[in-house]
């Protein structure tokens, strides 16, 4: 075999093996907990992203973003801009951010301006001061925008509202949850634009979350996908992570496949994804897990390839727990960059940076030659 070509494959080996545990950054700003990304970068790379973030204020949570590198969210001087949300005749209490959408991906928002969704609490509201109330931010980084309170009231058909949680949003879309009096663990697609409410259970499950949302095929696309969980055999949880292709257009749901982390039974697991990017093949996933014995709180990445007749694949899973840390969770995730929360003892929000899956995946291949090599080496 050519000595030159096994130099190379032997260089590559080391340089996989160097770079095949995943990196651990902890934001060194503890108030805040981050729950979204998303690029605004010409290159939709790391450049430039906006983060959305819960603020933790000491006396109250509140909806905060940050605008720059991603590298530079871990500083100190990193800056956290805390958005207090003004709505008419409500005293807002509390407020979170989780899902940002950029110009980069919107362009009729105008440069420099995104969408941000959330949820709040308010002392006059009728379903009770504690009740989450959905919530979307349009305008600047830095506060100058309008809000607008989302519930999902046209979706209630017993009882009443008791919260709204806005996820993710992506084009026209926002995701969530909503829960009634008599039906808790409810998920939702709004249309933003049109101003409509779709109750989204496709399976009929117990329960069922709408965590992140993708646009597919550029701004003026009506096909999304969607990742969150679902729950049957846990009525208090969630049983299984899934995928699903919907066309806003047409309100059809198709490719619907359901995830169990590392593929493991769903007698003992717990999975959940929680935050959807794409990529040139598929899509990365993030999310969490919890197995009983051992017990495990742990997040994941998870990449998966979307098929020529637009199916999903099986995942690959990369576990995601910080070192020394008893729980972990994989919030939100860009490129192969995922973004979550630890708690060792104290609350850190951190950013942990998988290696890149196409070198992991060629490893064996690779592994394969110079075994292949050696064979001929001994037969001459």
């Amino acid at each position: 075999m050519n000595m030159r070509f096994l130099g190379a494959i032997s260089l590559f080996l080391c340089s996989a093996e160097f770079s095949s545990a995943v990196d651990y950054t902890t934001i060194q700003n503890s108030n805040v907990t981050v729950t979204g990304i998303r690029s605004d970068s010409v290159t939709m790379g790391t450049d430039s992203v906006v983060i959305t973030a819960i603020y933790n204020t000491g006396t109250s949570n509140v909806a905060a973003l940050y605008n720059g590198p991603l590298s530079g969210a871990v500083e100190p001087s990193a800056v956290w801009n805390q958005l207090n949300p003004i709505l008419s005749g409500q005293t807002v209490t509390s407020s979170s951010f989780y899902g940002p959408n950029t110009a980069i991906f919107n362009p009729s928002l105008g440069a420099g301006n995104v969408i941000a969704v959330g949820s709040y609490t308010y002392a006059e509201s009728t379903a009770g001061a504690n009740s989450a109330h959905g919530l979307l931010y349009q305008g600047t980084v830095t506060g100058s925008g309008t809000w607008v309170q989302i519930d999902a009231t046209p979706l209630v058909l017993s009882g009443s509202l008791a919260n709204t949680i806005a996820h993710s949003n992506m084009g026209d879309l926002v995701v969530g949850n909503y829960d009634t009096t008599e039906t808790p663990g409810n998920a939702f697609i709004y249309n933003r634009i049109a101003n409509t409410w779709t109750n989204l259970n496709p399976a009929s499950s117990t329960s069922i979350t709408a965590y992140g949302i993708w646009q597919n095929g550029g701004s003026s696309s009506t096909s999304y996908t969607i990742a969150g969980g679902f729950s049957d055999l846990n009525s208090g949880g969630l049983d299984q992570g899934y995928l699903l292709n919907y066309d806003s257009s047409t309100g059809d749901i198709t490719n619907y496949k359901t995830y169990n982390y590392d593929d493991l039974p769903i007698t003992s697991l717990v999975s959940h994804f929680d935050g959807i990017t794409a990529t040139e093949e598929g899509f990365n996933l993030t999310g969490f897990y919890s197995t009983v014995d051992p017990l495990v709180d742990a997040g994941f990445f998870a990449s998966v390839t979307v098929n020529l007749d637009g199916s999903f694949s099986e995942a690959a899973w990369t576990n995601i727990a910080v070192p020394g840390a008893a729980v972990t969770t994989g919030n939100t995730i860009i490129g192969n960059s995922v973004l979550g929360f630890y708690d060792d003892g104290s609350s850190h929000s951190f950013i942990a940076t998988v290696p890149e899956p196409n070198a992991l995946t060629l490893l064996p291949l690779a592994a394969g030659f110079l075994l292949l090599s050696g064979r001929s080496r001994q037969k001459a």
